[in-house]
C-alpha cells in the first residue's frame, strides 16, 4: 500500500508562524488535498522535525513520496522550541537521495540554489499534492474553493501534532498586501492576486478545528488585518479604505464562539499602521470591533521597520516617523484598555537593520522615536529588532548593502539600549508587580528555575523559581521584571514548603528574612505571615495573601 508523509520541518514567515505551540495552516491544508484527491486518511502519515532529529533525520519506513514544508525567513528565538534549519532539510533529502521528496514553504528558493536536484513548490504545495495524485503535478496557487474544502477536510491533523491539546492554530484570513506600493524586502507583496476568504470560510475551519479537539486560535495568516474584505473602492496614499461591516460581521462570529467556551484563547497578527492613519475613523472602528471580541493581552504587530526617513523612502516602507506615532497612540486609546488585569491590544514594533540608506545616525533616531512613545505615555507591547533577510524576487534580494563596522556598532549599542531601558520600562507598565498570568505553560527549567509562556499570541517569558514539570500549566503573579521577560512565583504560594529562593524572588522580602521565615515555619495563619509582606508592593501583597496555602 503507497503510503505519504506531511513532514512538518516549522514554519516562520512574515504573515504566519507555525512553531509550536503555534500549527501554521500548511499541513492541514496539505492533508485536505491528499484526502480531496482520494488518498485514504490511513495511508498519510505527519511527523515534525522534532520526529526526525530523534531518528538521525532518518524515517522509520519508506513513503511513495515525502511533502515537506519548512523555513524561517524571519529569524526568531522559540523557547521549547527549534524551527527546521536548512542544514537539517538538507540532512532529510540527503537521507532520501533527494528522490520522491517535494519541499514547500518559504525555504524553497534558498534550498532550490544550493540542490537544483531537489523538487521544490514555488506556490501551493498543497496544490502540487492535489494534481500530483490526479495525474498531473502543477505548481499553482489553489483556488478559493479548494483552500475552503481542504482547510476544514485536513483540521483533523491536529489530533496527530506532538504538542496537541496544547496548541494554537493559525487561521489565513486572506493572501497579498492590500497597499499598492510594497516594502522592498518582503515576500508578502509577491502575491499579485489580492484575496480574502469568506467569513464562512474561515468560520467552518475554525469550527472543523473545534471538532477536533482545538481551543486556541490567531487570525495571523494575513498582512492586514485592518484591511480584511475591504472592497478596494477608494484609496488614500496607497491604502484602500478599509470595511468595517466585513471586520466586525468576521469577529462577530468568533466572539460568540468565544463567549460559549468554544475557543479560549482569540489572537490576531498583523495590522498596517499606514492604514489606520490614511483611514483613522474607518481603521478605529475595525479596531474596536477587535478588541470587543478577541482575548486579553493580544499584540497587533505594527511594521515599521525604520523611524529613519530617508529609509523609509528608499525602501517604500509603510508609514512616515511621526504617523508611526499617531498609529500607536490610537491603538493605545482603543485597545489600551485593561481587561482581567492586561490590556486588550497594544501594538508591537518591528524594526529592521539593514535597509536601503542605514547609516550610524538611524538606531539613535530609532531609539528617539521609541522614547517619546514612552514619553507620551503610550505602551508597546513589545520591540523586535531583526536583521534584513531578503526574499528571493523582492527588490533587496541580491541588493542589500554591506554592513560597515562602525554602523554595526551603533546598531549593538541602541539595540541593547532600547533592550535596557524601552523594554523594560514598557513591561513595568503593562505588568505590574502583582499581574497574575493564568496558565502559563512550563517549557524548559534551568538552574533550579523553570521558564514558561501563555500559550498565546507573541505572549512573554516568565521564569519563576522552582524546576517544574514541563508542558503543564500553572498560575503566576508577577513579581519583577528583567529584559523581554517577567519574573512571578507560582500560585497557589504554599508557604510552608517555599524554598528560600522563592521567598527572595518576592520583592520586600530579603535574604535574612527569607530566612527568619524558613526558621518560623511552620505558619498557620495569614496573620502570622502579614508582617513579612509590609515592604512589598501593595497589589502583590494582597494577591498572595489571597493566595497563599498552609
Amino acid at each position: 500500500m503507497k503510503r505519504y508523509l506531511i513532514l512538518d520541518c516549522f514554519i516562520d514567515e512574515p504573515a504566519c508562524l507555525g512553531v509550536p505551540p503555534f500549527v501554521s495552516p500548511y499541513p492541514r491544508y496539505l492533508l485536505g488535498a491528499l484526502l480531496d484527491a482520494g488518498i485514504e486518511e490511513d495511508r498519510i502519515e505527519y511527523l515534525t522535525i522534532d520526529d526526525l532529529r530523534n531518528s538521525d533525520y532518518r524515517l522509520h519506513e519508506s513513503f511513495e513520496h515525502v511533502f515537506l514544508i519548512g523555513g524561517a525567513v524571519v529569524p526568531g528565538k522559540y523557547l521549547g522550541a527549534r524551527i527546521g534549519t536548512l542544514a537539517e532539510i538538507v540532512k532529510i533529502a540527503e537521507n532520501l537521495k533527494f528522490r520522491n521528496i517535494t519541499v514547500g514553504g518559504l525555504i524553497n528558493r534558498p534550498l532550490k540554489e544550493r540542490f537544483p536536484e531537489i523538487d521544490v513548490v514555488y506556490r501551493d504545495i498543497e496544490k502540487y499534492a492535489h494534481t500530483m495524485i490526479k495525474g498531473k503535478a502543477s505548481d499553482d496557487y489553489r483556488t478559493a474553493d479548494e483552500t475552503m474544502r481542504w482547510a476544514e477536510l485536513g483540521a483533523c491533523i491536529v489530533k496527530k501534532h506532538p504538542w496537541f491539546p496544547n496548541i494554537i492554530c493559525e487561521i489565513e484570513t486572506g493572501r497579498g498586501c492590500p497597499r499598492l506600493n510594497h516594502c522592498s524586502f518582503c515576500s508578502e507583496g509577491l502575491f499579485r492576486d489580492i484575496s480574502f476568504r469568506s467569513v464562512e470560510d474561515i468560520t467552518g475551519e475554525v469550527d472543523s478545528l473545534i471538532d477536533s479537539g482545538c481551543r486556541r486560535f490567531r487570525l495571523g495568516r494575513q498582512a492586514d488585518i485592518i484591511q480584511y474584505g475591504t472592497p478596494f473602492r477608494e484609496f488614500r496614499n496607497g491604502f484602500p479604505k478599509p470595511s468595517p461591516k466585513a471586520v466586525k460581521e468576521l469577529f462577530s462570529e468568533l466572539k460568540t464562539r468565544r463567549e460559549t467556551g468554544k475557543i479560549s484563547v482569540l489572537n490576531i497578527d498583523n495590522g498596517n499602521p499606514g492604514s489606520i492613519v490614511a483611514w483613522p475613523d474607518e481603521s478605529s472602528e475595525v479596531l474596536q470591533s477587535i478588541t470587543d471580541s478577541i482575548t486579553e493581552g493580544d499584540t497587533l504587530p505594527f511594521g515599521i521597520e525604520s523611524f529613519d526617513t530617508n529609509i523609509v523612502k528608499l525602501n517604500s516602507l509603510k508609514i512616515m516617523p511621526d504617523d508611526a506615532l499617531t498609529a500607536v497612540s490610537i491603538l493605545n486609546r482603543i485597545g489600551g484598555v485593561r481587561r482581567n488585569g492586561l490590556p486588550v491590544l497594544l501594538p508591537g514594533i518591528n524594526l529592521i537593520h539593514g535597509l536601503t540608506g542605514e547609516d550610524k545616525n538611524t538606531f539613535r533616531t530609532n531609539y528617539d522615536y521609541l522614547s517619546r512613545i514612552a514619553e507620551k505615555g503610550d505602551l508597546i507591547k513589545r520591540i523586535n529588532i531583526r536583521k534584513l533577510q531578503p526574499y528571493p524576487g523582492t527588490e533587496l534580494y541580491g541588493n542589500s548593502q554591506k554592513i560597515g563596522g562602525q554602523v554595526q556598532k551603533r546598531f549593538e549599542f541602541y539595540r541593547e539600549k532600547i533592550r535596557d531601558e524601552i523594554d523594560t520600562f514598557m513591561l513595568r507598565k503593562i505588568y505590574p508587580a502583582g499581574t497574575v498570568l493564568g496558565d502559563v505553560f512550563i517549557l524548559d527549567r534551568r538552574n533550579g528555575y523553570s521558564m514558561g509562556k501563555q500559550i498565546a499570541s507573541y505572549s512573554i517569558t516568565v521564569k519563576v523559581p522552582g524546576e517544574y514539570e514541563l508542558m503543564k500549566f500553572k498560575n503566576v503573579a508577577v513579581t519583577g521584571h528583567s529584559e523581554r521577560s517577567l519574573k512571578g512565583i507560582t500560585l497557589p504560594l504554599e508557604i510552608n514548603r517555599a524554598g528560600q529562593k522563592l521567598l527572595e524572588y518576592i520583592p520586600g522580602i530579603s535574604r535574612d528574612r527569607a530566612s527568619e521565615m524558613i526558621l518560623q515555619r511552620p505558619f498557620t495563619s495569614t496573620d502570622e505571615i502579614e508582617k513579612y509582606f509590609e515592604n512589598t508592593p501593595k497589589e502583590l501583597r494582597e494577591v498572595i495573601l489571597k493566595n497563599i496555602v498552609f
